[in-house]
């Protein structure tokens, strides 16, 4: 949604300052970035007498844009794209928040000490403020493209898939850190195996996993391939409760239909993200917690249902890995 200044005088004052800002943040990028194109893979040279920095061409959702190709000063309009960024150990210079304010509660605050905060709604004017270099945006950003990359270059990140591994091939190819991302791949994929090692020494072969999503007004079961599913099945190796395999996605459930997908273990995630929690979605778990057919579930009368964070919903490299830790948790400690 386009953001808009509350009062005409503050409109002003943006368009008057924007000239000035778009100057600094140039200054301050070329004074940072290496300008001999030969030092990066992929990067090419706006003048060839080198008095301009390196760049790297990325096509993206809204186009191509040219980005410094040793950024100093990212932009990160969301925070799982900072989360994906991480991972390549690049840190943001100013990060869009978790959903009510705050950075993503599952990461160190020491990754993103220092950091500017550009709240959970992209303002335009925040991130004109921040003067960074290069913006990073999703889907949900792409309306706001032209007024983005008259800030900076701006690049809008087509995820078509759920594939979160492959889209983090994908940001270390756009910023020259493919070997980065290889080695936090490889890296998880150790601590799955272990995961997975440990899991099985203590949950008897056979046992069935369902994951389940309780929001305000309905329940719904996930697919094999979607958010904690993903790590279930296919990072963990888990059995799907019967019925699992055969959904695409995800598929909102009546309370009578629970018990066609009974498990041995249930894994809960209850309501949307949110630094506040969602307490219309708390009140609907504790109503079905009191209905015979939630009592009677196996995984119910065996201890077996274990709630996980609202942040498990989303696709990114560290909440793939604290979803990864959390599970181990949940079924190997008293």
């Amino acid at each position: 949604m386009l953001v808009r200044p509350k009062k005409t005088v503050r409109a002003c004052l943006l368009a008057i300052l924007l000239p000035a800002l778009l100057s600094v943040a140039g200054c301050g990028a070329a004074d940072n970035l290496s300008s001999d194109s030969n030092d990066t893979p992929g990067a090419t040279a706006a003048d060839t007498d080198g008095a301009q920095p390196a760049v790297r061409n990325v096509n993206h959702l809204k186009g191509e844009s040219a980005i410094p190709a040793s950024p100093q000063r990212i932009a990160s309009l969301d925070y799982r794209l900072t989360d994906f960024l991480l991972a390549l150990g690049l840190k943001p210079y100013a990060s869009g928040t978790y959903p009510g304010g705050g950075m993503p509660p599952y990461l160190e605050p020491s990754l993103l000490e220092g950091v500017q905060p550009l709240g959970d709604e992209v303002n335009p004017e925040a991130v004109l403020n921040a003067a960074p270099d290069v913006i990073l945006g999703r889907k949900a950003q792409a309306d706001l493209y032209d007024q983005l990359k008259a800030i900076a270059p701006t690049v809008i990140a087509d995820s078509p898939s759920e594939d979160w591994k492959e889209e983090l091939r994908s940001y270390g190819a756009m910023f020259g850190r493919e070997a980065q991302a290889e080695e936090w791949l490889s890296r998880y994929e150790r601590e799955a195996e272990a995961a997975k090692a440990n899991i099985a020494k203590v949950v008897p072969a056979g046992s069935t996993f369902l994951y389940l999503r309780i929001l305000p007004k309905e329940v719904r079961v996930h697919g094999p391939k979607q958010a904690l599913s993903d790590v279930l099945y296919g990072d963990l190796g888990l059995t799907p409760a019967r019925g699992v395999e055969a959904l695409d996605d995800v598929v909102p459930i009546s309370l009578e239909v629970l018990p066609d997908y009974d498990a041995d273990y249930i894994f809960v995630e209850v309501g949307a993200p949110n630094a506040d929690g969602d307490q219309d979605a708390d009140d609907n778990r504790s109503r079905i917690e009191q209905t015979s057919v939630w009592k009677n579930l196996k995984a119910v009368k065996a201890g077996h249902v274990y709630e996980m964070p609202q942040w498990v919903i989303s696709e990114a490299p560290h909440i793939k890995e604290e979803s990864l830790k959390s599970v181990e948790k949940a079924l190997t400690q008293p």
